[in-house]
């Protein structure tokens, strides 16, 4: 609906790349039917393995227009986890990149599907719509838990959950224009589906954020103050070293409307 609203809208930002909604759009209609040939649909898990990048979103809405369920896989995990998420999840598929392959050692029960080896193959596909067969009830993605209190456990989400949240957003900022939504959260975290997909399904701009700044709350506040960020999802101790760092660098966020804080 919003890309037949506004096709040229920012869908995406990333550093000196962005993506309008028509673009993002076809990018991911022709990953969802190429995915579509390997047999992703309904209840099919399907693992993403991608750094920051544009291409980490047009997988993401690839999978799910595709009818899968999305399981984030961080490629900083060490590569027990990573191993061992792989299994437990028992994907289907793999999303990643060829370079990133050797975090998961030799890959046995999944398809493996890399954006950038396999980009032709892709691009060949049609960009129509593509019809998932998905019901409120099937899973959207599959996200673990740290295993802080024991092993790592999948939890798994329905459409109907996630597009309520998603409901709920839209009327509560009715009356707020807040175009530019930060992406602070790695794709691991349940939060990064509020922020990707409230700014998507609401024309907003989804600004993505590299490691260095997310790991440095100085550079974040520039950050936020260069990309005229105006709405931002932290957790509270995020959002305690973000404040103290703007304070001391004296920075003024006119343009920041609204923090959504959790923790």
């Amino acid at each position: 609906t919003q890309v037949e609203k506004s096709p040229d809208a920012v869908a995406v930002v990333f550093e000196d790349q962005q993506l309008s909604f028509r673009e993002l759009n076809r990018q991911a209609n022709q990953l969802a039917h190429y995915l579509g040939k390997l047999g992703v649909g309904p209840e099919v898990p399907v693992g993403i393995c991608m750094e920051t990048s544009l291409e980490m979103i047009v997988g993401l809405l690839g999978i799910l227009k595709a009818g899968g369920a999305y399981v984030p896989l961080d490629p900083a995990y060490p590569k027990k986890r990573l191993r061992f998420m792989l299994e437990d999840s028992r994907v289907d598929v793999l999303l990643t990149r060829e370079e990133l392959l050797s975090r998961f050692g030799k890959i046995q029960d999944a398809i493996v599907v890399c954006l950038d080896r396999d980009r032709e193959e892709i691009a060949r596909q049609s960009d129509d719509k593509p019809d998932s067969k998905v019901t409120a009830e099937n899973v959207a993605y599959v996200i673990y838990t740290s295993g802080s209190t024991g092993r790592p456990k999948g939890v798994e989400m329905s459409h109907a959950s996630l597009s309520n949240l998603l409901y709920w957003d839209k009327c509560a900022q009715k009356d707020l224009a807040l175009p530019r939504t930060l992406q602070f959260a790695a794709l691991g975290f349940d939060v990064a589906f509020q922020e990707c997909f409230t700014a998507l399904s609401s024309v907003r701009t989804l600004v993505l954020l590299n490691d260095r700044c997310r790991a440095d709350a100085i550079e974040l506040a520039r950050f936020i103050q260069r990309q005229s960020i105006q709405r931002l999802f932290v957790p509270f101790v995020a959002l305690q070293q973000f404040a103290e760092a703007a304070n001391n660098l004296g920075l003024s966020l006119p343009q920041l409307k609204e923090i959504v804080v959790a923790g």
